[in-house]
C-alpha cells in the first residue's frame, strides 16, 4: 500500500539526524564522484540517491519497490550517458564452485536459526503485508510468502550485491567493497526484519555472507537463492509465530 505523504513527513520528523547525516554523506560522495569522474562511483551514488528520494516520496509502505525502481531508473540513465555506460556484470548468473553449495547451505541454515531466535526473543509485530496473510487459506499463504520472498530478495540483491558491491569493488577493492555493502545492508534493516540495533548487526553479518557468496560465484544467482530462503523463513515466522 502506498504510504501517505503525512506518514512520510512524520517518519522524517521522528528521525531527522540519521536522515540529515545520510543526505550529507551522499552529497559529499556525489560531489567527489563528479569531480573525479569515476564511473563506478557515480553509478553507485546514483542508485543510493534514487533509493533515498523514492523512499521519501513513497514511504516504506510499498517496500521493496523503491529499490527495484532505483536500479531500473539508473539503468535507463546509464544507457543515455556515455560516461556511465557499463556492461551489466552484476547481472551474470555466476559459476559453480566446489565449496559454493556448502557455503550457501550453511548461510541458509545459520540465517534461519538467527532469524527464528531473534523473532522468539524480540516478538516483533508482523509486517503489514505478511500480517494480512495470517488469516488466509494455506494455499494463498504459500503463494503470498513465495511472492514476497522472490521480489524482496531480487530488489535487495540488485542494489547491494549487484550495483554496490560490483561497482565499489572496482573503486575500493574486494574487501572494502564487501564491508561497505554489508554495512549499508545492515543499516537498511534498522526498521526491517530483524530490526533495531540487533537487526543492524545480524543483517550486516548476513550481508557479509551474501557478499562472499557473490564474490565466490562471480554472479547473482547463488546469493539470490540464499536470500530467498531467508525471506521464506521471515514469511513463515510472520504468518505462523508472530502476533497479529
Amino acid at each position: 500500500m502506498l504510504a501517505s505523504l503525512p506518514t512520510v513527513a512524520l517518519w522524517v520528523r521522528e528521525r531527522p539526524l540519521p536522515l540529515v547525516l545520510y543526505v550529507l554523506v551522499l552529497l559529499g560522495v556525489t560531489g567527489a564522484a563528479v569531480r573525479t569522474r569515476s564511473a563506478p562511483t557515480l553509478r553507485t551514488v546514483l542508485v543510493a540517491d534514487l533509493v533515498l528520494v523514492l523512499v521519501l516520496v513513497s514511504g516504506v509502505g510499498i517496500w521493496p519497490a523503491p529499490l527495484g525502481l532505483a536500479v531500473l531508473i539508473a539503468w535507463l540513465v546509464w544507457r543515455r550517458i556515455p560516461l556511465l555506460r557499463s556492461s551489466p556484470v552484476w547481472l551474470r548468473r555466476g559459476r559453480m564452485t566446489r565449496d559454493l553449495p556448502w557455503l550457501v547451505a550453511a548461510t541458509v541454515v545459520v540465517s534461519a536459526l538467527a532469524l527464528t531466535t531473534w523473532a522468539l526473543v524480540a516478538d516483533p509485530a508482523a509486517g503489514r503485508y505478511l500480517e494480512s496473510l495470517q488469516s488466509r487459506p494455506v494455499l494463498l499463504v504459500l503463494l503470498g510468502i513465495t511472492a514476497f520472498s522472490l521480489v524482496n530478495a531480487a530488489c535487495e540483491e540488485a542494489v547491494y550485491r549487484g550495483v554496490f558491491q560490483t561497482e565499489l569493488t572496482a573503486v575500493m577493492g574486494t574487501v572494502p567493497a564487501l564491508a561497505v555493502q554489508a554495512i549499508g545492508f545492515g543499516l537498511l534493516h534498522i526498521q526491517g526484519f530483524p530490526s533495531g540495533a540487533a537487526g543492524v548487526v545480524l543483517a550486516g553479518i548476513y550481508g557479509v555472507f551474501l557478499g562472499i557468496i557473490r564474490m565466490r560465484s562471480e554472479g547473482m544467482l547463488a546469493p539470490y537463492v540464499a536470500h530467498v530462503c531467508a525471506d521464506v523463513t521471515i514469511g513463515a515466522l510472520s504468518v505462523v509465530v508472530l502476533r497479529p
